[in-house]
């Protein structure tokens, strides 16, 4: 079962930052005051993204960050459409740079359970998802996409 909160708190439509670190931070603050993490969990993703880079070469080139349990209170996932890319290293091949137009910062409370949403996302990345994300105009859109998606997901 997927029990991922995605809402409109969480995410943020055609946002213009100028560095990983800004758009990471920024999902960071929202997964905060909702509750959903821990103090530190900013600076334990940018920690674990300079020693395991999470972008990935997709049609649109995504970046999917994560960081361990410890930080977590629910899981969750915060998401944002940028109006720029931005620079984040390749997971398969670090030495590779790519340009993240969509970026999720996923919360995963059980271990256990982090390769299951992985998976989950990269079967996200296989469909026309990305596309109608980049062109989502508000996060009402990015919302009902994902939980349609999730929702299909489900019943497979």
């Amino acid at each position: 079962m997927i029990d991922l909160i995605i809402n409109e708190q969480l995410v943020e439509v055609d946002i213009e930052v100028g560095s990983q670190e800004e758009v990471i931070r920024n999902l960071s603050g929202k997964l905060d005051k909702c509750g959903y993490v821990e103090n530190g969990f900013a600076e334990a993703v940018l920690a674990r993204e300079k020693q395991y880079p999470t972008g990935l070469p997709t049609k649109i080139p995504v970046a999917l960050c994560h960081v361990e349990a410890e930080y977590v209170k629910q899981t969750a996932m915060a998401v944002a459409t940028l109006k720029h890319p931005v620079e984040f290293h390749d997971m398969g091949n670090p030495e590779n740079v790519l340009n993240v137009e969509i970026v999720f910062l996923l919360t995963i409370l059980d271990p256990k359970k982090q390769v299951f949403y992985l998976r989950k996302m990269m079967d996200l990345f296989k469909d026309e998802t990305l596309p109608g994300l980049k062109n989502a105009k508000t996060k009402q859109e990015v919302v009902s996409l994902l939980g349609e998606k999730f929702n299909k997901m489900e019943e497979r």
